[in-house]
């Protein structure tokens, strides 16, 4: 690969990284204020814990913050290949 072929590389990663940060931050401000992790019965007047709120919740940060962590590893480790061939090709 060519320094021109690592710059491309970390700068879509950089991108995706920002997306899908963005998307983390976004999603979690809608689930907690569309679904709330504690409801209040009207009729008994007491509050209780949705656990589907919650897992559905958990799954969707398992998922994108695991995703946003590879994303930032490739990134990583594309900076430290472009390091070794520029300190190999000068």
């Amino acid at each position: 690969m060519n320094t021109q072929s690592f710059s491309a590389l970390i700068k879509m990663s950089t991108f995706a990284s920002l997306l899908c940060f963005g998307l983390v931050i976004l999603g979690n401000y809608g689930m907690f204020s569309s679904m709330p992790i504690e409801m209040k019965d009207n009729l008994s007047n007491q509050t209780h814990i949705d656990f589907i709120h919650i897992i559905y919740y958990v799954g969707f940060n398992f998922m994108f913050v695991g995703f946003l962590a590879y994303l930032l590893v490739g990134l990583k480790h594309s900076k430290q290949q472009m390091k070794v061939y520029l300190a190999q090709h000068q």
